[in-house]
């Protein structure tokens, strides 16, 4: 089944994908403070890896996201790791989860994360960087020629901060021919009614941005708070009319003085608005940081009903 297919057979219900990768791998025991991040498996530890994408499938995912997230040229060459054994390492991103993909008939989205993931100050969320956009297309054409190149179904572009960042790597998706589907983090401490990026770009603008790429299929946000997914929904309903996906964090809350996350205010998946966010066009759902295995079951039966 192609991605395509599965967004048609998505109207009739949601497509329920992974959760928190990072967060499953620590819980095995993985210590992934390293510049690779989850990436740092694909190395180190690929039956864990493995384990862990086999799990998000069994619970009920369709779509497992490799773990290419932080495999960047910036965190290649701080680990010393040459060109060469970067594309090994991306390309075994891809085989690592077509090995679970496909004991569960389950597609594999290659990760592409954005240059503020690169720097390991939480830019992703800030998108307080600034590149051209030939300096963006350097940075993420290596990646995304590597995971087309290894037969990722499609391509996620996610936790995407900046505008112009999203545009260069929309031109590079659309080479490759693969379908692709962009997710955006939003800026907190706004009014939540109208959230936007945290460049201060607007959802509509994404929605424009993504209408001139014949290779982005869906739309969306990913790790931020349940809170702001619906109006962030709502706001892109309102301007386009491509599938909508939402993968926020658990509604936990990470403390970057201590380095660990705390109960939050706001309650977990269980509890989550999936009926609303389906009407307001979500065509795609799971989880993010914090959002194990056992909680992509609870979406996976949720849907269901």
């Amino acid at each position: 089944m192609t991605f395509t297919q599965m967004l048609t057979l998505s109207e009739a219900a949601p497509i329920v994908i992974d959760g928190g990768l990072g967060s499953a791998a620590e819980d095995r025991g993985i210590d992934l403070g390293h510049a690779l991040w989850s990436a740092e498996l694909i190395r180190r530890d690929p039956d864990t890896l493995l384990a862990v994408h086999s799990a998000f499938a069994h619970a009920g995912a369709r779509i497992l996201t490799t773990a290419s997230y932080q495999a960047t040229p910036t965190g290649f060459v701080e680990a010393g790791i040459s060109v060469a054994e970067g594309n090994r390492i991306i390309t075994d991103s891809v085989r690592v989860a077509r090995s679970a993909a496909e004991r569960r008939d389950v597609l594999t989205a290659g990760s592409v994360g954005p240059y503020g993931a690169a720097l390991g100050d939480g830019a992703e969320y800030t998108g307080d960087y600034r590149l051209s956009s030939s300096e963006y297309t350097a940075f993420h054409r290596p990646r995304i020629a590597a995971l087309a190149e290894a037969g990722a179904d499609l391509l996620a572009i996610e936790t995407q901060p900046r505008l112009d960042e999203i545009a260069a790597i929309i031109g590079l998706t659309d080479e490759t021919g693969l379908p692709s589907w962009v997710t955006v983090t939003l800026q907190t401490g706004t009014d939540t009614n109208v959230p936007t990026l945290p460049d201060g770009s607007t959802l509509a603008e994404l929605a424009e941005a993504a209408a001139t790429s014949a290779s982005v299929q869906a739309i969306g946000v990913n790790c931020v708070r349940p809170s702001l997914v619906t109006p962030a929904l709502r706001e892109l309903f309102r301007h386009t009319d491509l599938p909508l996906i939402a993968y926020p964090n658990s509604g936990e809350i990470y403390d970057a003085n201590t380095l660990t996350w705390r109960d939050g205010a706001e309650a977990g998946v269980g509890s989550w608005p999936v009926a609303e966010w389906t009407r307001l066009g979500a065509r795609i759902i799971g989880g993010c940081c914090r959002v194990r295995p056992e909680d992509i079951a609870v979406l996976t039966e949720r849907t269901r009903a």
